[in-house]
């Protein structure tokens, strides 16, 4: 007898989703405890989202005199008995340009640690790490995962990714370039896709560090990685918008799994910044996505 699928998750299989967002959007802001009013946080909450288990400060990478770190979120009150999935934040920005940029490295930031804090209590891991070289890191930091997964009680056969903003270009080259790699699936908000007609501006690379590796031809993109898509609608950025419209129209005419949302109201950065249902919505879905995918 045929399966029978849940209609919630029929949305993932869509290859476009355009939400009618930017009518009668409602607005309802959550209780925020004033201990996180002063830093901005991902505008989402679940149960017990402050009681997560965190093991911070572990060792993935040894480079010269120094090491790289990697934090693990895991969900409350897990016993560590069995492997779980999880989700990696890829991030494209060293460390010294993430501090020039936020004051901080990624993985301290507050809104990446309400993130993972949002993942953690959802049931999967959160994973969140230092970079030097971020096209090398992610290699070297998913190779690890992948040889102490038993250790770390991470179940390496269902790895998600996160990445947002001028982060993309090193994650999506690392997903899609590449026939094989360790992640299942990807998440990406407000992103920049770069290919060789699409030049990333110098300053940006400069000034923060960000790499931008480029997608190979379309043709030659893996096909076997789903993509969840958020294009904010308030990005006034035409290098952006364009990017990422070259992008999802070369996906589909190679046939690859993208769903795309559009959020006409939503800022860069509407993850925290735009409190109202639509983002909350959002959030859900994502986190539905990745628990779809990542059995």
């Amino acid at each position: 007898m045929p399966e029978v699928m849940n209609p919630l998750k029929l949305v993932f299989l869509t290859l476009l989703v355009f939400l009618p967002l930017g009518c009668n959007q409602k607005t309802t802001k959550q209780e925020i405890p004033s201990s996180r009013q002063k830093e901005p946080v991902v505008l989402f909450e679940l149960p017990d989202m402050d009681k997560v288990i965190v093991k911070k400060e572990i060792v993935y990478q040894n480079i010269a005199d120094s090491t790289l770190k990697m934090d693990i979120y895991y969900p409350p009150n897990y016993e560590f008995q069995k492997k779980i999935p999880a989700i990696i934040i890829v991030y494209g920005c060293t460390d010294e340009g993430q501090i020039k940029l936020i004051g901080n490295q990624f993985r301290n930031w507050s809104v990446h640690i309400s993130l993972c804090k949002i993942i953690a209590s959802s049931g999967m891991a959160a994973i969140i790490y230092e970079t030097v070289d971020p096209e090398n890191d992610i290699i070297s930091l998913t190779k690890y995962i992948h040889s102490n997964h038993d250790k770390l009680s991470i179940d390496d056969n269902n790895i998600g990714a996160f990445t947002c903003s001028s982060n993309t270009p090193v994650a999506i080259t690392n997903i899609l370039n590449a026939s094989t790699n360790i992640f299942k699936c990807a998440v990406v908000y407000y992103g920049i896709f770069l290919t060789k007609e699409l030049e990333k501006l110098p300053q940006i690379d400069s000034v923060f560090g960000f790499q931008n590796p480029r997608l190979s031809e379309p043709i030659n993109l893996n096909k076997n990685v789903p993509l969840f898509i958020v294009k904010a609608g308030q990005d006034n950025d035409p290098y952006a918008v364009r990017s990422l419209l070259n992008f999802y129209n070369n996906a589909i005419n190679q046939n690859l799994p993208v769903t795309l949302i559009n959020y006409p109201n939503g800022q860069h950065g509407f993850d925290f910044l735009n409190d109202n249902d639509t983002t909350r919505m959002i959030i859900q879905n994502t986190l539905d996505f990745w628990k779809f995918y990542l059995n």
